[in-house]
């Protein structure tokens, strides 16, 4: 297989990793779950190699942190260690825009932190390539039309990897795992979760969406 091209590139959404981190310790009634990013970077690299993809030539992880923080410092080193390329933000600039006119103060909930934009923004850059191969790692819904979209425009592949039962239930609704439909190639983390998190997550897996529904694209761009 030959090496990979700008193209083909890997993104992962750090922040959408770490809620599932913590939605999933509250199920099983841990303290803390922690993800094992290099064995994430490995399972990647394996979910491409085995779909018959190209290898990545960059895999991108988004993140905010805070540069004052020395165990936020270390946590950046031992991505790049694994094989990652961070491409960190401030965390004040990760957060969500609040309702027009309200401040942070009126919220009793932390600010949610979504870079599902900034993937967008990259999935737009692919676009000009006839042959990219783009994989994502977000449970985001906000990304399916771009992705979608952008599928439909090349001749490549385009792909999401998470954990299957935390995803946004409209990926159901709008139809993914019909490769007909949305573009999109599913690779279920899920399954692996044992070799992630040291957890099995197979036996909690629960299908709780009604059948898909029709979704419109970008077709007017």
């Amino acid at each position: 297989m030959s090496q990979g091209s700008p193209q083909d590139v890997t993104v992962v959404d750090a922040a959408s990793l770490f809620d599932a981190s913590e939605v999933l310790a509250e199920r099983y009634g841990r303290h803390r779950i922690t993800i094992d990013y290099p064995k994430l970077k490995a399972l990647l690299d394996d979910f491409r190699e085995d779909a018959g993809w190209r290898p990545a030539s960059m895999t991108s992880i988004l993140l905010s942190y805070d540069p004052k923080s020395e165990g936020q410092q270390r946590f950046l080193s031992m991505l790049e260690h694994a094989g990652f390329d961070p491409d960190t933000c401030h965390f004040r600039d990760a957060f969500a825009s609040l309702p027009p006119g309200r401040p942070p103060s009126e919220s009793n909930q932390r600010s949610p932190v979504s870079f599902s934009a900034r993937i967008a923004y990259i999935a737009g850059l692919l676009a000009r390539h006839d042959d990219a191969h783009f994989m994502v790692v977000t449970h985001s819904f906000e990304l399916c039309a771009p992705m979608s979209d952008l599928a439909r425009r090349m001749d490549g592949r385009v792909g999401l990897a998470y954990f299957g039962s935390l995803l946004d239930y409209r990926w159901k609704f709008a139809g993914l795992g019909d490769e007909e439909k949305l573009g999109i190639e599913f690779f279920d983390i899920d399954q692996c979760g044992e070799r992630l998190l040291g957890i099995d997550l197979s036996e909690e897996r629960e299908d709780r969406t009604p059948e898909p529904t029709n979704v419109r694209g970008l077709s007017r761009f």
